[in-house]
């Protein structure tokens, strides 16, 4: 039976919105929003069929009028007539009556987001939510217009109707066409990569058919390529060049090969757009535990440009211009010089939690003068510092702050700690913290927790990455009122003290007098005893088993209360040291410089 189209803005289905680039946020165009007392979409669009009759005979032509005309929460990406008509003379048809029902129906599902989702969730990357075609769309900005897959401008956005948001284009939204392994293997630029790919059998992995059933977790992925000209800067100038350089077994489809591996590590499940590559700061590839850390510097997105154990290692750029483009199964990147899986020795890491680069950058150049408040109302600290949800906040209460002093009693080291109220038992206060740990490569450490004593503070208990597969709850309780004397060793000048101390998990962290320095800097603890024992305690948490080399997530929980006091807790750093090293005693830390001090010579 034939319905009568009225002629309107037909409704574009989930539109995958590529939001502003942030370095262009400051000049996007203020767009008029409008308000609709119509009851739903295909009811705004009906009574606007001057510029929407084509869309709405879409609707209706595909069955999805009734289903856009009821109760529920979307946005449509609504092309006009006028781009309606372009888009059926580009296919190289003469109206509407030229596609199939089942046509219309895939046209109106990739303009259809089941969401509400208005400008200002707009993201330089990808809408968060799907197109009902299962395919993300895409937004930018250019010249601060807001553009959808990078064709698209939005001519009017926010329109509001009763079961969502229409936001009107000037342009049909086209799936991609291409799968990644074909959006590669058919661009000149990237010959040699191509061919490693079918090689290696990566090519089949990024190939993909619409209507052929995927799982999952291989439906989108990520792929950051290498062209021709960087490779041949390598002095690879052909696949048997590139084979060459990085086979070491000549079976490059298998997965210990190092070429096999060399191209796994360019790709990643997921769909990763730039926007989210920044954010966030690690991409899991299709290596094996191997990942690439991700950092923005000014504009420049990089990859594996690290410091690692004080030393700074460049990374590759990735190139803006000839990135985030689009296939039907995912995005597509390209680097600007090569990069590649990174060997690494494991290392002792000394983590001085006070003095975290994210927390000093967030903070200001104040952080180091004085006292500094680190939250309020439980809000989250730079992107390495987290706290449970609080209700109160304030400093020298219940307060959360950086503080910076010397004691007597408490030296803590190079001067700082982070002085907190944690408690088990108490809402009005955080009952955990969590920290994001600097690069741990990956194997077994010995964590220790590095501590001022109060007689207040709680115990806490550590866990390594909560609530990932990986999640350790390491053993041993940190009660935070312990001294040294704890470990059951009273005279701490006892020549054998350490090795008492460090065979029931404790030691010390703070430099002794005695202990050895390059600089010959001098003014170590003194070694007392009983309760003139130095109160800056090294408490073995237990050991971790990190199974990927990157930055990581340690918490650390309150479990018991002594009297749930305001800011008992005194933490200083914590020590990430292999389990095999027989040292675990030294280097130790000046109160004052930070200085390394050894065993005596």
């Amino acid at each position: 039976m034939k319905r009568n189209f009225r002629k309107q803005y037909w409704l574009i289905g989930t539109w995958f919105v590529l939001s502003v680039a942030l370095i262009f946020s400051c000049q996007k165009e203020k767009y008029r929003i409008s308000t609709s007392d119509e009851v739903n979409i295909t009811g705004y669009l009906e009574a606007h069929e001057t510029d929407y009759s084509l869309l709405t005979e879409i609707l209706y032509r595909s069955k999805t009028a009734g289903y856009l005309g009821a109760y529920g929460t979307y946005t449509l990406f609504a092309p006009n007539n006028e781009s309606i008509n372009a888009w059926i003379k580009d296919n190289g048809k003469t109206g509407l009556s030229d596609f199939t029902d089942a046509q219309l129906l895939d046209f109106v599902k990739y303009h259809v987001v089941r969401d509400t989702v208005g400008s200002t969730r707009f993201t330089d990357g990808k809408i968060k939510t799907a197109s009902l075609l299962g395919e993300y769309l895409y937004t930018d900005v250019q010249n601060g217009i807001y553009r959808i897959n990078k064709s698209a401008k939005i001519i009017r956005s926010n329109i509001s109707c009763g079961n969502g948001i229409i936001h009107s284009i000037n342009k049909v939204l086209v799936p991609p066409a291409q799968s990644l392994a074909e959006l590669i293997g058919n661009n000149p630029r990237y010959s040699i990569f191509a061919e490693a790919l079918k090689e290696t059998g990566f090519y089949d992995t990024l190939y993909y058919q619409r209507g052929v059933a995927v799982a999952d977790a291989k439906r989108f992925q990520t792929a950051i390529v290498e062209s021709d000209s960087v490779l041949q800067l390598q002095g690879i100038k052909s696949y048997a060049d590139m084979k060459a350089a990085y086979s070491q077994t000549g079976n490059v489809k298998s997965h210990k090969d190092s070429l096999w591996l060399y191209m796994a590590y360019h790709l990643s499940n997921d769909i990763k757009f730039l926007e989210d590559i920044v954010a966030a700061n690690t991409i899991y590839t299709l290596a094996p535990k191997e990942i690439i850390s991700t950092k923005l510097l000014g504009a420049q997105i990089l990859l594996n440009d690290d410091v690692f154990n004080g030393v700074h290692e460049a990374g590759a750029e990735i190139n803006r211009s000839q990135s985030d483009v689009l296939a039907s199964n995912g995005v597509l990147h390209e680097a600007k010089q090569p990069f590649k899986i990174k060997v690494r020795q494991q290392v002792p890491v000394y983590f001085d939690i006070a003095t975290s680069p994210e927390l000093v950058n967030a903070l200001g150049s104040a952080y180091f003068n004085s006292s500094k408040a680190l939250v309020a109302n439980g809000a989250t600290i730079a992107n390495s510092f987290a706290f449970n949800s609080l209700t109160v906040s304030t400093i020298g209460t219940n307060g959360y702050y950086y503080y910076k002093a010397l004691e007597t009693k408490r030296p803590y080291a190079n001067g700082d700690l982070l002085s907190l109220s944690l408690c088990a038992n108490n809402s009005a206060r955080a009952k955990w913290i969590e920290f994001k740990t600097p690069y741990l490569v990956k194997g077994r450490y010995k964590v220790w927790i590095c501590y001022a004593q109060h007689g207040d503070a709680p115990e806490i208990q550590a866990t390594f990455n909560p609530g990932k597969g990986d999640e350790q709850i390491l053993p041993n309780t940190i009660i935070l009122n312990q001294s040294l004397t704890a470990s059951g060793v009273s005279d701490l000048a006892n020549a054998n003290a350490d090795n008492l101390m460090l065979a029931q998990g404790y030691k010390r962290y703070m430099a002794t007098v005695g202990d050895y320095n390059v600089n010959n800097i001098t003014g170590g603890l003194k070694a007392k005893s009983g309760s003139e024992a130095p109160l800056n305690v090294g408490r073995l948490a237990g050991i971790i088993n990190v199974e990927t080399t990157d930055r990581h997530v340690i918490r650390f929980e309150a479990i018991k209360d002594k009297k749930c006091g305001s800011n008992t807790v005194y933490l200083d750093m914590i020590q990430f040291i292999p389990a095999d090293d027989l040292e675990q005693n030294y280097p130790r830390f000046h109160q004052i410089s930070g200085e390394l001090f050894y065993r005596p010579k």
